[in-house]
């Protein structure tokens, strides 16, 4: 039995019993606490799966790529696997082990592990084939299975084996056939074994069968996720369709099991790019031109997945996500030329979007994950000028979720406090005020089906992060900069700060208790106040910055904010200096 209460167990999902990425759950509001950016900072979503992601879920889930079966033996080393000729293969069991896997690219392949349980006790299974070795020939028709053996000392031990299902009062045991003529698609079917009967002469069995349902014989079940390397020497010529091939994997060679999907998340200008996001030329706001510059996710996500089924229902379902160097830019570059009507302007747009590759056995499970990258603003000003305010964000590759679909108060976050930011604030032609909040929110959605009546659809909602920014320029005969030795007369400021916020949503449960609602929760964030930078808009190099103000132990890096100033046709840029260096000529004041 898979205990419920920590990752240890359950992210217990590593093939051949090797363990995950799983550390201890802590309260992380203990860690970090929270400070309301906004109004609605700490309220739940209203809204916990969009329709757009719920679409995108749909489309994953239905192009999943099918996993094939796979001989667990021939994962194993030579030494480790029983012997062909072993008669005890015949026997029934209390549990067996199926193993599926797929090509999802040319570097890796999903992987399923699935232990079977028996439904009842009077009521045992196998697998055949396990036992493949042991017969010459099996042939598959309605109602019946027909096994040639290779020798009488194996039939009689089938016979041993299985003859007390034809006692007087009859009895059944199950069956898994993964043959040709006796499966369909390429899949492992389910029977039911009711008779048997044999020619001793012919050293043949036939079985009188009925092909039953997964939902049937999948009563009590576990199902965990991983994945393998694919060898460089073998990329490209596998396929899929390769997988259940005899021989396969010895050809491939050692792979390492226990390791997580992963999922590449990179989207956007990596390479740089503008990309228009608002311009309303022809009504209200049309005195505003906003663009995403050099906006993108770098990096992916490692996943790992866990279902527990007991007596016919999901009684564990579980999702753990850890970043694989993670990181993004955001920068938002705003053209005003007149100020903006009242209460100014909220937009937001799904910037890229992003298919990943799902995951189905036929019957049993599927999964189907998206990507959204999300960005958003929202502006309210007077005047006119042209401004950009972003971040660039790195996630550690320490952190790590745990999302319990069916028990809130299990997820959990660790590891983000190590997270990095490099603020971007550049004024250019400032004659403004404004106030500004901007946002890219990566959003990682999936849904889940187990057999055919239970699913969810879920979301890992990361905003990267949320800023916001007051900006205003002015005028002061005796210098607008207070640390301006230069004394310039125009200038402008800004205070900003920022927050990393990690949410956990999902909805539509299907199949479960009706007490299961839809549930939008915030499982970490943090807020981080940044400088107050001045900008002197005139004047002529040689200022000396003062030492930027680091944040104190056991908070996250906060790196300085690059700042560029026009000046008629001459531009200085780039980020803040270090103590003694001299860059440009802008001036910012540093607070703790």
């Amino acid at each position: 039995m898979v205990s419920s209460t920590l990752l240890s167990i359950a992210l217990s999902y590593g093939l051949l019993g090797l363990q995950a990425f799983a550390t201890p759950v802590v309260n992380l509001e203990q860690i970090a606490p929270l400070k309301a950016i906004r109004e609605d900072d700490l309220l739940s979503g209203t809204v916990p799966v969009s329709k757009l992601q719920s679409r995108s879920i749909a489309e994953s889930m239905k192009n999943a790529i099918e996993l094939l079966p796979i001989d667990e033996e021939s994962l194993l080393p030579a030494h480790l696997r029983k012997r062909n000729d072993d008669l005890s293969r015949l026997d029934l069991k209390k549990e067996v082990r199926l193993i599926y896997g797929g090509v999802v690219s040319d570097k890796q392949i999903y992987m399923a592990n699935m232990t079977l349980y028996q439904p009842d006790p009077s009521h045992p299974l196998i697998m055949m084939e396990k036992f493949d070795n042991l017969v010459r020939d099996i042939s598959c028709k309605e109602g019946q299975i027909v096994l040639g053996f290779n020798d009488d000392a194996a039939m009689k031990y089938a016979i041993n084996a299985w003859d007390w299902v034809n006692e007087k009062d009859k009895d059944y045991f199950f069956l898994i056939a993964n043959h040709k003529g006796c499966s369909t698609d390429m899949q492992r079917s389910p029977y039911r074994v009711d008779e048997v009967h044999y020619d001793d002469k012919a050293f043949t069995t036939t079985l009188m069968t009925k092909a039953i349902s997964w939902e049937s014989i999948a009563t009590d079940f576990d199902l965990s996720l991983s994945s393998a390397n694919m060898p460089r020497r073998n990329r490209k010529r596998v396929q899929t369709k390769d997988i259940s091939k005899r021989g396969l994997w010895e050809t491939i060679g050692n792979f390492a099991f226990g390791k997580s999907v992963y999922w590449d998340l990179t989207v956007g200008d990596i390479d740089g790019g503008r990309r228009k996001i608002f311009a309303d030329p022809l009504h209200e706001f049309s005195n505003l031109e906003v663009h995403c510059v050099g906006c993108y996710l770098s990096g992916g996500i490692e996943i790992a997945g866990y279902i527990k089924v007991v007596k016919g229902s999901v009684k564990q379902l579980y999702v753990a996500a850890k970043p694989k160097n993670l990181h993004g830019k955001l920068e938002i570059e705003t053209f005003i030329r007149a100020t903006l009507p009242d209460p100014g302007l909220k937009w937001d747009m799904n910037l890229f979007e992003l298919g990943i590759p799902g995951l189905s056995i036929p019957g049993i499970f599927t999964l189907g994950p998206s990507l959204q990258y999300q960005v958003g603003f929202q502006l309210a000003g007077s005047g006119s000028g042209n401004f950009s305010l972003g971040v660039q964000t790195t996630i550690p590759n320490e952190a790590n979720v745990v999302g319990d679909l069916l028990d809130m108060s299990q997820s959990s976050a660790t590891g983000f406090e190590k997270s990095t930011l490099q603020p971007i604030l550049m004024l250019n032609e400032m004659s403004a005020r404004a106030n500004f909040y901007v946002y890219a929110q990566p959003v990682i959605g999936f849904g889940v089906k187990v057999l055919t009546q239970y699913g969810v659809e879920a979301a890992l909602e990361l905003k990267l992060p949320y800023i916001n920014a007051d900006i205003s320029s002015g005028y002061n005969k005796n210098g607008f900069c207070p640390d301006d030795k230069l004394k310039r007369v125009s200038g402008a400021k800004s205070t900003s700060g920022a927050n990393i916020e990690l949410w956990f949503k999902a909805a539509k449960f299907t199949g479960f208790p009706s007490m299961l609602t839809d549930f939008d929760r915030k499982l970490w964030g943090i807020r981080w106040p940044f400088y107050e930078t001045c900008v002197p808009m005139q004047g002529s190099p040689g200022f000396r910055p003062p030492p930027p103000v680091y944040p104190t132990a056991g908070t996250p890096e906060i790196n300085p904010p690059a700042v560029v100033v026009k000046r008629s046709t001459t531009t200085h840029s780039g980020p803040a200096p270090r103590p003694g260096a001299i860059r440009g000529s802008w001036m910012r004041r540093a607070r703790a």
